[in-house]
């Protein structure tokens, strides 16, 4: 379900060490990300890790929301 061409996780450096970073979802079209972590994670790949849980979090209630057949 995160495969979603129109959406797309991006991990970007927003903080301080220890724990700079943090996942933002964006969909196609748009500049500003529609969803982002509340937390900082203190590596790329636990950033990354955790966007990919919440695109497919979000995925499946943007579905039930608008009943859409991916």
């Amino acid at each position: 379900m995160t495969n979603h061409p129109d959406f797309s996780v991006v991990v970007k450096s927003r903080g301080r060490p220890p724990s700079p970073w943090k996942w933002e979802i964006y969909r196609a079209g748009r500049k500003s990300p529609i969803k982002q972590s509340e937390v900082y994670f203190s590596s790329m790949a636990a950033a990354h890790r955790a966007g990919k849980k919440a695109l497919g979090l979000f995925l499946s209630e943007f579905h039930d929301e608008v009943g859409v057949e991916w």
